[in-house]
């Protein structure tokens, strides 16, 4: 409480700070790791540089150089939507986990790529990095056959090797095929670059336009004119059914992603929008209730956490995030003796149980189709 100014005796009325609603926090912030093509005695290998803009990249690392990835990656997120990206340049995958590890001070960071690498021990490392983060999800891209023909044993491997219990990224395959923006103007053509940073747009495009609860799938992959490889709904079937996700096209339409699945043996956390779900519930909570910290611990505390949580909450439920017909079905907050007995407030610590009920995408729709003849129904197998 600010000093009070000594006045007559009475009672006198004073403002004072709240704790007020939690922010949601960011979930559109991604951060690019690669090579560069700009001058190296200009760079400082290893260190996250914020870029608003395709234009703000030239300026800092310099333009398209074959075979480089990180160029079409980061044209590819600012194309779809994205807005925000830590370029992290090193000279090769040695410096990997320098560049994951000067990450970690970057906390506005909620999707990581690593463009063109599909070798899945350091994809396994930027996994990590978001699982021990908490707030971040990796996008990963899918491994080419050697041959470049369509069999998918490469990418099996390289599956097999990311699965995680806790599902923090996710891979997308095929590659696509975009305009080469170094062939000459009258003689257009192709290249094929990897999708990853392209994804990451498409997700912060989806989270500013429907939240970060809508699967980023079902989404236009806008400066994509082509796919590597076009799968058929059998050859698509078995590629999700390995938490693998697509990316199609359907007759007159452009490449769109078609696959919502996370790298996770575990169903619950199945699908990419139910873990950058709670990560968004987790990160918004740490940053909105830093006010509670060396707070008297007492039942004024808990009461003002518990309404403070539940009001959150109720937004997310209301944004269509949390499925339920009322808040109560939605989730609960739980804050009580029980979870804080003596013994544990006396260490300094207060416990906040909440359980969420977050809506899952609708990823098969079944249609049952009949013939009805006015009195009774035939319905086809």
């Amino acid at each position: 409480m600010t000093e009070f100014e000594t006045r007559a005796p009475g009672i006198y009325l004073q403002e004072i700070e709240t704790a007020g609603p939690i922010a949601g926090a960011g979930t559109s912030t991604a951060a690019l790791i690669g090579t560069v093509a700009g001058d190296p005695a200009n760079i400082v290998l290893g260190k996250p540089v914020l870029v608003t803009n395709w234009t703000s990249y030239l300026r800092e690392f310099g333009g398209f150089s074959k075979p480089l990835s990180l160029p079409y990656a980061v044209r590819g997120f600012f194309e779809n939507g994205g807005t925000l990206a830590y370029i992290v340049p090193v000279s090769d995958m040695s410096g990997l986990e320098s560049a994951l590890e000067a990450l970690t001070h970057n906390l506005d960071v909620s999707i990581v790529c690593l463009p063109g690498q599909t070798d899945f021990a350091n994809q396994v490392k930027v996994i990590n990095h978001c699982e021990a983060m908490g707030d971040r999800f990796a996008v990963l891209d899918g491994a080419r056959n050697p041959d470049n023909t369509a069999d998918t044993e490469p990418l099996r491997t390289q599956r097999d090797g990311l699965m995680t219990e806790r599902g923090f990224g996710a891979l997308y395959w095929p590659w696509i095929r975009i305009n080469d923006t170094e062939a000459p103007a009258n003689s257009p053509e192709q290249v094929t670059v990897a999708p990853s940073g392209h994804i990451a747009g498409v997700m912060a495009r989806s989270d500013n336009q429907r939240g970060v609860h809508k699967a980023p799938a079902n989404e236009v992959v806008r400066g994509a004119l082509n796919l590597e490889h076009h799968l058929n709904d059998a050859e698509q079937g078995v590629l999700n059914n390995l938490n693998i996700n697509a990316l199609r096209t359907f007759p007159g339409g452009p490449p769109m992603v078609w696959g919502a699945r996370a790298l996770s043996s575990n169903t619950a956390w199945r699908y990419v929008n139910v873990r950058r779900l709670v990560a968004y519930v987790s990160d918004s909570l740490l940053q909105g209730l830093r006010w509670a910290v060396f707070e008297p611990n007492n039942t004024a505390l808990w009461k003002a956490l518990e309404r403070t949580v539940t009001e959150f909450l109720t937004r997310v439920w209301q944004a269509g995030a949390l499925f339920g017909r009322t808040a109560e079905e939605a989730f609960y907050v739980k804050i009580d003796e029980e979870l804080n007995p003596a013994p544990v407030r006396e260490l300094g610590q207060v416990f906040i149980e909440i359980g969420l009920a977050p809506t899952r995408p609708a990823e098969q729709v079944v249609i049952q189709l009949g013939l009805w003849s006015g009195g009774g129904r035939v319905n086809e197998a």
